[in-house]
């Protein structure tokens, strides 16, 4: 929709022609890909495919590398901080360092892996931080030789001297060049060579530009020579300025992490955890004790620890440490009391003993440490922890009587070891197998954890109900089956379609970076589209035959303003006589020959340069056949050439002249077939609308706010999500703020177009012709019968009226007369 008042020099202008709006890049021919490494001389992996026509030929055979070939050129023009694309150098030494191609130097993008000092710290592109570790040439005005020193491959040359800024330049051919650009930015021209190449000499042609704006060329000879210097066999501190290092790390910012003592560290979580020994650290537990013979305080004590564990003010573990704490006097002065007529004794300990079994079956050493004391004979069990005895006694070296036992403990029943046991127990003894060391065995297939938690709602499974109610959810869901999965992928058709149009114009006019046009209204010049229609007849035709929009389609937009970009208008040689032939007289003077010399030549113009291209006129004349050089058709003229051997210089001559006409195919270059101008962003806006209502709210006050020409509201609604009703009342306000007035191709609010196709809409009123005629013949047919019954006396009484009757006299018959 239009946000402002739209004029048709907004698409087209006489001066400047189409105007062309484009937005963001086309989408990536494969993942990881961009357009700007497509034909870069790199043969990149992600682009290395057929969608990406194997990297625009970089990776198809022995052309990967091949700008790098030695002799390939040795000239090239340099703009603001471009780079001198020169195919000097050695075919298997295209990287300065890893991961850094020679052609990503000096690209205006700061590569990490070539801010690095063997490759001149991507040659000014990651600033002038690290130049004082490159050999720095300063350029003088009146000298023209330089020499760097035996050794240095890495140097710069600064003009901030002699010049404001580089216009282009050229270099002699020489292997020895990995890379050379002018960077404006810091006025300097940066020489990265190959090492271990010998003495050679480097010639530059440079174009300066001075502080008035002047152009100049000097010409300068560098000795270069990058054989490795011996080094002496005394160890020599070199300066700062003559620090070379092979490869300089990035600074690091170093952040000191300050470790925080365990006493501050919370949550405080107390979990079984192992110690040095192995053993895993136990629980405390409690034996069942006769209440009835404690004290009354400790009872109440005892009820008031019951009644906080229901509650769930503490844990059980909590509990268990509170409980053993409060029954740990008693149950010592219990056994104290049991114990005084054996003390001094090895029989009579503080701690109780288990009963033991007759000394023949006594077992090894590891298995008698390792296994538990029977809970019924100890009045509280507790575990070593970090290596350490936290038993209420020192470990029992003599059995106890059953009789000794304290009168608070109730031993339980049938908790006396079996047979069976003991005998598992021998054999495993002898084996000489420790019981505490892992025995190798079959892999569980699945572990499931026992610990329950330290939480009170976990101990007490408060939510065992929800986690059983999720797992059964989680096993019925196993056996359903997602059709997303199981059934076709969609794939976005619009992105396919641009990669197909893209790849069929780099097929045609070359490999480029291209945008997609803005989502407006567009307008398309007739002949324009037909041409191109006509280039691309069956990838037309092939669009036409889908039905619906499908990948290989041409992009209609894309297609048109690419080709009316992109399309070249070969040189005219007549086209440019008549430029030159100002006064249009056929035959050109002394002035508009300077003019054309002029034109094939650079400037500032020399004798030389004029004379040679007389000279060529003359040498054509003289080839020539005379029907080309006539002047039958030309009018005769009173200018008279300075060189009286020059002939007259007509349209044919210099169309047929093949010097003179190379001379102009090298100055003159192809121009595009059709004026075009690429517009900004200004006025163009494009919001993705989606379910999210104070989303959608936002981006309509932006354009509220900020109204443009072209606005585009793309629908990618959820209508199944609670919120899409909202979008749609806060969109239709929006519309009525903007266009109060409806339109006249707008449906009222309560009708809907139920037609998607026109011959739909063709059938359905066909069909409502028809039920209309038969319902009016049947209508008819029914006023009809109704008139005659109801009125049928006063119709025949009024057609007696109309229509009387004759009477007729009959005569009578002379046979029927008889006397």
């Amino acid at each position: 929709m239009f946000g402002k008042d739209v004029w048709p020099d907004d698409f087209y202008s006489h001066s400047k022609g189409q105007k062309v709006y484009l937005t963001w890049p086309v989408p990536n021919c494969a993942e990881g890909c961009p357009g700007s490494w497509i034909k870069d001389g790199y043969c990149d992996k992600a682009c290395n495919n057929s969608a990406c026509d194997w990297d625009g030929g970089d990776c198809s055979g022995n052309s990967a590398g091949s700008r790098y070939v030695a002799g390939g050129g040795g000239t090239g023009n340099i703009g603001v901080g471009q780079r001198w694309q020169f195919g000097g150098g050695i075919n298997t030494i295209s990287y300065c360092n890893q991961g850094c191609a020679n052609s990503w130097l000096a690209d205006k993008f700061c590569d990490q892996a070539c801010n690095v000092l063997s490759c001149g710290f991507d040659a000014g592109d990651c600033g002038q931080d690290h130049f004082h570790e490159l050999y720095k040439v300063t350029l003088l005005p009146n000298q023209t030789h330089y020499v760097v020193p035996k050794g240095e491959y890495l140097s710069y040359f600064s003009f901030a001297n002699i010049a404001k800024r580089g216009v282009e330049g050229t270099y002699s051919d020489n292997p020895i060049v990995r890379h050379a650009s002018i960077a404006n930015k810091w006025k300097t021209i940066h020489l990265i060579m190959h090492s271990g190449m010998n003495a050679t000499t480097i010639y530059f042609n440079l174009t300066l530009q001075n502080s008035n704006d002047e152009e100049f060329k000097i010409q300068i000879a560098v000795e270069v020579d990058t054989r490795e210097v011996p080094k002496p066999n005394s160890t020599t501190q070199k300066t700062y300025d003559n620090l070379v290092s092979p490869v300089t790390p990035l600074p690091q910012a170093d952040v000191p992490f300050e470790d925080v003592p365990k006493e501050k560290r919370f949550p405080r979580v107390r979990r079984p955890d192992v110690n040095a020994t192995g053993k895993v650290q136990e629980e405390v537990k409690i034996p069942r004790v006769n209440i009835s013979l404690l004290p009354k305080e400790a009872q109440v004590r005892l009820s008031n620890l019951d009644s906080q564990l229901e509650r769930g003010d503490i844990t059980l573990k909590g509990y268990n440490l509170s409980k053993s704490a409060l029954l740990r006097p008693f149950l010592r002065n219990s056994l104290d009391t049991k114990g005084k007529p054996q003390a001094g004794t090895d029989e009579t300990k503080d701690n109780l003993e288990v009963p033991q079994e007759d000394p023949s079956h006594q077992r090894p050493r590891g298995f008698a440490a390792a296994r538990r004391p029977e809970r019924w004979t100890t009045p509280a069990e507790t575990a070593t922890v970090n290596g350490r005895d936290h038993g209420l006694n020192p470990p029992p070296t003599q059995p106890v009587p059953k009789e000794n036992l304290s009168p608070l403990i109730i031993p339980p029943e049938g908790r006396m070891p079996k047979e069976g046991d003991r005998d598992r127990a021998e054999g495993n003894a002898d084996s000489h197998v420790p019981v505490n060391e892992l025995v190798p065995g079959r892999r569980l297939q699945q572990h499931i954890p026992s610990y329950p938690g330290f939480l009170p709602w976990e101990k007490n499974k408060y939510f065992q109900d929800l986690l059983d109610e999720e797992e059964s959810l989680k096993k019925q869901l196993a056996y359903f089956t997602d059709s997303r999965h199981a059934g076709r992928q969609l794939k976005d058709t619009f992105a396919d379609s641009l990669r197909y149009v893209n790849k069929i114009l780099n097929s045609k006019f070359g490999f480029t970076s291209r945008k997609v046009p803005a989502h407006m209204p567009h307008m398309i010049d007739r002949i324009v589209m037909q041409e191109l229609q006509d280039m691309f007849p069956e990838e037309f035709d092939k669009t036409s035959f889908h039905k619906v929009r499908h990948s290989e389609d041409m992009q209609f937009a894309f297609s048109y303003f690419y080709y009316l970009m992109s399309a070249v208008q070969p040189l005219n040689l007549s086209q440019v006589f008549d430029e030159v032939d100002t006064d249009q007289s056929g035959v050109l003077s002394d002035r508009e020959i300077r003019t054309l010399a002029t034109r094939v030549h650079d400037l500032p113009l020399s004798l030389q340069d004029l004379t040679g291209l007389e000279h060529m006129l003359i040498n054509c004349s003289k080839l020539l056949p005379a029907n080309i050089t006539q002047l039958s058709n030309i009018p005769p003229t009173q200018e008279a050439y300075y060189d009286p051997n020059l002939p007259p210089v007509t349209k044919s001559l210099v169309t047929n002249c093949k010097p003179v006409t190379d001379k102009i195919h090298k100055a003159y270059k192809d121009k595009n077939k059709y004026r075009f101008e690429i517009m900004g962003e200004e006025e163009i806006a494009f919001k993705m609308i989606r379910t999210n209502v104070s989303h959608v709210v936002g981006q309509l006050d932006d354009i509220r706010k900020n109204p443009r020409k072209f606005v585009c509201l793309n629908d990618n609604i959820d209508h199944n999500h609670k919120d899409a009703q909202t979008v749609k009342a806060v969109l239709r306000d929006f519309y009525e703020s903007m266009f109060p007035i409806p339109s006249q191709f707008e449906l009222p609010r309560e009708y809907r177009n139920r037609f998607l196709h026109m011959h739909e809409l063709q059938e359905w009123r066909a069909y409502r012709d028809k039920l209309k005629f038969w319902t009016h013949c049947v209508l008819a047919t029914l006023i009809i019968f109704t008139v005659f019954s109801f009125f049928a006396e006063q119709i025949i009484a009024l057609k007696r009226k109309i229509f009387p009757r004759r009477r007729t006299h009959k005569e009578a018959s002379p046979d029927q007369i008889r006397v």
